[in-house]
């Protein structure tokens, strides 16, 4: 069992870096493998989950370490506080990448382990395309910085597919085969028994991919801002 990169590790919370491949949680089998499993595993307990990644998904996640922690961390995912970037890989040429950098809001319904796009009656769901850049040498390839503003089921893959940019190795949302990439590169939260807004930046690691200079431009101009919001 691999071990998980912890950030940081207070009474309260736990500040980790889950691989990609892995779950979350499992609640019907405690015994398998997961990140909470992994977590216990290294000595953490009584571990509460106040968010999720997707199981293909990697970056950061924060997990509560008590019923308070837990209760704050949750109320402020609701209020809509937290501030989150991501960096997916899309199967789209870098000049559509670039078109659809902006504001974005869909309506997202979920249908057994799959989300969908609908014109009304879903979940209203934001987020903003930052930048796009090529992602290596592949014509067909890019990355873009995303910030997420709401968290439904699926969000960012179901609504980049919706622009034309499905993630590469997302065939559940019409993406072509192989490796996908999406992580969950920077969060802004308020700890947990403090008013202090603090920002965290996953580290680099081997599963991510390159990135172009002007991505990472424009990411460390986000970290600048959120540091001068704190």
């Amino acid at each position: 069992m691999t071990t998980v990169i912890v950030l940081e590790a207070t009474p309260h919370e736990i500040v980790a870096v889950k691989p990609a491949g892995l779950a979350s949680e499992t609640p019907r089998d405690p015994g398998a493998d997961s990140l909470v499993a992994r977590l216990r595993a290294q000595g953490f307990d009584d571990l509460r989950l106040v968010h999720r990644l997707d199981a293909p998904a990697c970056g950061l996640m924060i997990v509560a370490r008590t019923p308070d922690a837990a209760a704050h961390y949750g109320a402020e995912i609701a209020a809509r506080r937290w501030q989150k970037l991501y960096v997916a890989e899309v199967a789209a040429p870098l000049e559509h990448a670039m078109a659809i950098v902006g504001k974005h809001k869909a309506y997202l319904t979920t249908q057994g382990r799959r989300a969908r796009l609908v014109r009304s009656g879903g979940k209203p769901s934001f987020l903003t395309v930052l930048c796009a850049a090529q992602a290596g040498a592949v014509p067909d390839r890019a990355h873009v910085l995303v910030q997420l503003h709401t968290g439904r089921f699926h969000q960012i893959r179901v609504m980049l597919a919706g622009l034309g940019a499905p993630l590469a190795g997302d065939t559940l949302y019409g993406g072509p085969e192989g490796g996908m990439y999406l992580e969950h590169v920077m969060l802004a939260a308020r700890a947990y028994g403090t008013r202090e807004l603090r920002v965290w930046r996953a580290p680099p690691h081997d599963e991510r991919p390159p990135w172009d200079a002007a991505l990472v431009e424009v990411l460390e101009t986000q970290q600048t801002v959120l540091l001068s919001e704190a």
